[in-house]
């Protein structure tokens, strides 16, 4: 390929990797993250103080770059003004500077070129990387992988040091690279200055340096010489370092001496405590402070595009030779990427895909040596599957823009998917203000309800909003029955990731929304209904939700609320006022109930579904009849089950209450023979009498099995009341007419 033509298609694809920045620079709202990032750059540049440095946990580099332009914001205020400076709060700076600034799409652009440029950056090193290995093609195609990354787009388009660091790392095992091959002063020196800048832009890029020295050990030159650039590679690295804190020398607690870049000390401290508290997430339905050491391989296997995957997958594919030149061609791409992500299981802070950027370029690299038609046998055959994969790549990374950060790969099911697996900063960041204003402005909406984590001033954006959990801001809210309006969820509240309890907003979860902006924020509109007036909690659902919660959550203090054996009875206490019921996950609701919240734990196993009833359940077969206690009956039906022993049969009876007794009972069910003598009797009461009130109605439930051998004929059911102390039965009246002590139900047969 003649070099004018690789250069005009490397252009092209930059020119489309830059547009595909802006459009993202401009249309995502600043996103959690950015503040704290911009406001300490802001701090540091503005002051030339490093307070803020410790309580960001993160190096400046990539900070104070993406700051800068702000420098020439007249109407931006003096950190050192700032209420809350004296204490180093990063909260009160970060609001004074970003999240009251009245121009957020002025700052969002201005931060945020800095960090395309060091994206771009990335993609000449990649680029240049590649077509020293593998040719011209071989650059193409990897600079091409990386300029359709949705997730190389969305965080190098952010103010985060997570596009700093990878750029500035994969420079410097470039340059380690090419001092294999061939040994140069300047390959060292570049690579120790670009080493200096990863770890300035952020703590983890220390992984660098064991892969740098492993390095070291495979040139092609004298021992000495091996360690004399390694050496002076790390010198010139921590010379950088110190540099970039200003040749900071000062105390530090636990050190009986000064040291050199003593914030960077303290970053490190705050960030192992950090890692030792743990951090919330998200994964697959469960929710954790200390995660999981998978997190990281599902997070890869769900946000990497698959023909990203397939090409490093056959890039892998061909005769590799161990000749000490193979492996100084090898070792660059696999070293670093094998140490990094042997450390990944032992985080505990499972945040985002955004942690795996170091590793993306060597994975771009390597599915590069693709392009060498050379190695394959059936040349054409193979470069029109290749083609079809950036196709593929291509038109799916398009078809999701300008919503990049919330890309899902098909194993996901795609971005509609995304947020049943990963949530945080792999899909939802606050980057969707501009999206809500529009959609309340296309809907006649003037305010909804707002539940993110995001600190940031929404209207600053030209959104109207009461703030929900876990905003501080928060307004009286009940998430077991939300008052009506239009409510704006973020997705990472919504699976219960900062909230006060993972079953904040489980009703929104039961429904489907409204519409989706960017995959990320979910509208839902609540309608009027009528506030329920009782509560009934079953027994094996009580120890997950107590009376003062149930009340708490639907905003009835006054709630009257019982404990029911739901395994037998069902209850309503107000025929005609709707009520919730409390059941184990397991257990059947009774007619005419509607799941209204399914509560979960945190590890994703079921706790509780809180049910609706609206109107009391009926019987089949209505039947008056009083009785000479503290209950009638109404009536009853009868259902044919399963049974494990032979057919087996359910009667549901239904009484209504009169009084409260003081004495215990029982209601009868039995199930007689052709003879009349009892054949099976479910006896049981599931709802305490101590509980009772007068127009209660109690749905007492029998389960028979009628036996194998039972004789053929006519069975009958009978009901009744009898007390416990004494097994005294209660007479019955159906009409005016007396009928014994039971109630006798039409026939069965048992054929």
């Amino acid at each position: 390929m003649r070099n004018h033509r690789v250069l005009l298609l490397a252009g092209v694809i930059i020119v489309a990797f830059f547009a595909q920045f802006i459009v993202h620079a401009r249309s995502s709202s600043l996103t959690f993250d950015e503040g704290p990032h911009i406001a300490a750059g802001y701090a540091y540049l503005r002051t030339g103080d490093q307070r803020l440095q410790p309580v960001h946990i993160h190096p400046p580099l990539a900070n104070v770059l993406a700051a800068a332009p702000l420098l020439l914001q007249p109407d931006l205020p003096d950190p050192r003004q700032v209420d809350g400076w004296e204490i180093a709060s990063l909260s009160a700076v970060t609001d004074a500077v970003v999240w009251q600034y009245p121009y957020p799409a002025r700052m969002a652009l201005a931060t945020r070129l800095p960090i395309i440029w060091m994206a771009l950056l990335l993609a000449a090193v990649v680029y240049r990387w590649a077509a020293d290995l593998w040719g011209p093609r071989g650059g193409l195609l990897a600079l091409f992988l990386l300029a359709f990354d949705p997730n190389i787009i969305a965080h190098g388009s952010l103010v985060t040091t997570d596009m700093a660091v990878t750029c500035w790392g994969t420079a410097a095992l470039f340059l380690a690279a090419r001092a294999l091959r061939r040994p140069r002063r300047s390959y060292a020196v570049g690579a120790g200055i670009a080493l200096g800048l990863a770890l300035a832009s952020k703590v983890s890029a220390i992984s660098l340096i064991p892969a740098l020295l492993a390095l070291a050990l495979l040139a092609p030159v004298r021992f000495r010489h091996r360690l004399m650039a390694a050496l002076g590679g790390l010198a010139l690295a921590a010379l950088v370092l110190w540099a970039v804190y200003r040749f900071e020398i000062r105390p530090v607690s636990g050190f009986p001496f000064p040291l050199p870049a003593a914030t960077h000390l303290e970053i490190y401290r705050s960030l192992q405590e950090h890692y030792r508290l743990g951090h919330p997430a998200f994964l697959m339905g469960q929710n954790s402070d200390h995660g999981w050491w998978y997190y990281f391989p599902v997070a890869f296997a769900l946000k990497t595009p698959l023909p990203t995957v397939l090409l490093v997958l056959v890039g892998l594919i061909g005769k590799l030779r161990f000749t000490p030149q193979a492996l100084r061609r090898w070792a660059p791409l696999v070293v670093f990427p094998l140490v990094y992500l042997a450390s990944t299981p032992f985080s505990t802070v499972n945040i985002g895909y955004r942690h795996l950027l170091p590793v993306l370029p060597f994975l771009f690299i390597l599915a590069g040596r693709t392009a060498r038609s050379t190695e394959y046998a059936i040349r054409s055959t193979y470069s029109v599957l290749r083609m079809a994969l950036l196709a593929w790549l291509a038109l799916g990374t398009l078809r999701i823009a300008p919503n990049y950060l919330a890309f899902f790969n098909e194993l996901a099911g795609g971005p509609a998917g995304g947020y049943r697996y990963l949530v945080d900063s792999n899909l939802d960041w606050g980057q969707n203000l501009w999206q809500l204003r529009d959609w309340m402005r296309e809907n006649g909406v003037g305010r909804v309800f707002y539940a993110h984590y995001s600190p940031a001033r929404p209207e600053v954006y030209g959104v109207s909003v009461d703030f929900l959990p876990p905003d501080r801001r928060a307004v009286p809210f009940t998430p077991l029955d939300p008052a009506p309006g239009v409510y704006a969820i973020g997705a990472t509240v919504l699976q219960g990731v900062y909230t006060p309890d993972v079953n904040t907003y489980a009703w929104f979860r039961a429904r489907e929304p409204l519409a989706r902006l960017g995959y990320a924020l979910f509208l839902y509109r609540v309608e009027p209904r009528p506030a329920p007036r009782w509560g009934a909690l079953c027994t094996d659902a009580a120890a997950a939700l107590s009376p003062e919660a149930l009340r708490a959550g639907l905003g009835r203090l006054d709630l009257r609320v019982v404990y029911v054996d739901c395994s037998q009875t069902w209850v309503s206490l107000a025929p005609d006022l709707p009520g919730v019921l409390a059941l184990p996950p397991e257990a059947e609701p009774p007619p005419g109930a509607a799941l209204d919240v399914p509560a979960r734990q945190a590890d994703g196993r079921p706790l509780y579904n809180l049910y609706r009833l609206e109107t009391a359940p009926a019987p089949e077969h209505p039947l008056a009849a009083t009785l000479d206690g503290p209950l009638d009956f109404v009536g009853y039906s009868v259902f044919r089950t399963p049974s494990r022993s032979g057919e087996g049969m359910e009667m549901w009876t239904f009484w209504r209450v009169k009084e409260r007794p003081t004495r215990p009972l029982s209601l009868m069910g039995h199930l007689l023979g052709p003879d009349g003598t009892p054949v099976a009797v479910a006896d049981g009461m599931g709802f305490p009498p101590e509980f009772w009130e007068p127009g209660d109605l109690i749905v007492q439930r029998h389960r028979f099995s009628i036996p194998a051998d039972a004789p053929p004929g006519e069975y009958t059911l009978a009901t009744g009341a009898y007390w416990l102390d004494t097994m005294e039965r209660w007479g019955v009246k159906v009409g005016e007419e007396p009928a014994g002590d039971r109630i006798l139900l039409p026939v069965v047969s048992a054929d």
